[in-house]
């Protein structure tokens, strides 16, 4: 298994996604498959203890694919690091 990994501004960001199960989360309920994800945020070198953590949230309803999750938690940990959105960590 690979985990997604980009450097970006002096920051290396890590993105992972899993699939959220409906109905009391059964793998084998009928419904739409919808991912979650986690961008991981670290600085180059590391500089913290911890690596920063923060759930992604979507403004236009839930990922349908493994590889949109991953593209949207990177665009998130983006918008974290530029300083556009102002998230809490996990």
């Amino acid at each position: 298994m690979t985990i997604p990994t980009i450097e970006y501004r002096g920051h290396e960001l890590r993105a992972y996604s899993h699939q959220e199960f409906p109905l009391h989360r059964d793998p084998y309920a009928k419904g739409p498959r919808q991912f979650s994800s986690v961008v991981r945020i670290d600085t180059i070198p590391s500089r913290e203890v911890k690596a920063r953590r923060y759930a992604t949230l979507f403004d236009s309803g839930s990922p349908t694919t493994s590889g949109d999750a991953i593209e949207r938690a990177m665009q998130y940990g983006k918008d974290i690091v530029d300083g556009k959105i102002e998230p809490t960590g996990l």
